[in-house]
């Protein structure tokens, strides 16, 4: 890794001026200050609907099978090897 470049003060100066330059070239440019309308309708988030229905589907799956397996194991139902419960 090297270190990290420090600008000299000539550096720093000729920066400056180039900045100052772009900000006066770019205040006789007109600015558009009118922002677009956006309207948000809940037809447009209907994919972040289905997803957090699906992955609440998938997430219930889970826990329901861990409790059957937690049930299964407890009741010696079926055993897994150098497994006590």
């Amino acid at each position: 890794m090297g270190l990290k470049h420090k600008k000299t003060r000539k550096q720093k100066i000729i920066a400056d001026y180039r900045h100052q330059i772009y900000v006066l070239e770019n205040n006789n440019k007109p600015i558009n200050i009118s922002a677009p309308i956006v309207s948000l309708d809940i037809n447009s988030y209907t994919h972040v609907f289905n997803d957090i229905f699906k992955t609440g589907i998938l997430t219930f799956c889970i826990i329901a099978l861990q409790l059957i397996l937690l049930f299964i194991l407890k009741k010696h139902i079926f055993s897994i090897p150098n497994l006590n419960y």
